[in-house]
């Protein structure tokens, strides 16, 4: 059953153009040029669980995060999902999908999220006259890639104790220290089962680098330099 459960939200135009700026692929853009999009982009709020968009879905819309958290995820044919990408403020979520008219990851809100949307052909003619965001999103794809050519790396040489604890630092660096994130959440984006993360993370937290357990819905590190440095 698809889960959509979301609402426009009304969002003043100095906000939305300065939520507009943090996005990534707008850097280089004057002032001037951002506050064109302004009138062009909806805020929308979305639940915790709801689905921005579904893999297959045509890409009608340009997404990027307000705010809250937003995993891009893919499942297979025996049901298992893999997590490639968690957004939050200013990430896109489909910037690449926009080419070929059609998703091929699902985005789904994990805490309740908002984000901007930005019709598709009026994002296009924006782009066509500042070429710059082109350049931006294909550094943004070639950033991407570099990261999953390294996970998939990870996930093929690696033992899964170390790709977990890896997956932890990477998520660290980008949010902090304090992640909201469920063990379910953990697992698949370090391509492993449930069971095995909560064994791991178990493990972590009798070494004192973990303080609590995901199972409540949050990881804290405690010991950063620990979790970098980490060897079984």
């Amino acid at each position: 059953m698809r889960n959509t459960r979301s609402r426009i939200v009304e969002l003043d135009p100095g906000a939305r153009f300065e939520s507009l700026r943090q996005c990534r692929i707008f850097k280089g853009l004057k002032p001037e040029e951002i506050k064109e999009l302004v009138p062009l982009a909806t805020h929308v709020l979305y639940a915790k669980g709801a689905y921005i968009f579904h893999d297959g879905d045509p890409a009608e819309f340009f997404y990027f995060a307000r705010q809250g958290l937003i995993k891009l995820h893919k499942g297979s044919s025996s049901g298992k999902n893999v997590t490639f990408v968690i957004a939050t403020t200013g990430d896109t979520l489909n910037a690449a999908a926009l080419s070929v008219k059609k998703h091929f990851l699902s985005a789904q809100a994990m805490t309740e999220a908002t984000v901007l949307r930005i019709p598709r052909k009026a994002f296009w003619a924006f782009e066509a006259k500042h070429p710059v965001i082109a350049l931006n999103i294909i550094n943004l794809v070639t950033e991407g890639l570099d990261i999953e050519y390294n996970r998939i790396v990870d996930i093929i040489g690696e033992e899964v104790e170390l790709r977990v604890v890896h997956s932890l630092f990477m998520l660290a660096n980008k949010f902090g220290p304090n992640l909201q994130l469920k063990r379910e959440e953990l697992a698949n984006y370090a391509g492993t089962t449930t069971e095995t993360t909560i064994r791991i993370i178990s493990k972590l937290r009798k070494k004192g680098i973990v303080s609590s357990s995901a199972g409540r819905g949050s990881i804290t590190i405690s010991d950063i330099s620990k979790l970098q440095n980490y060897r079984r």
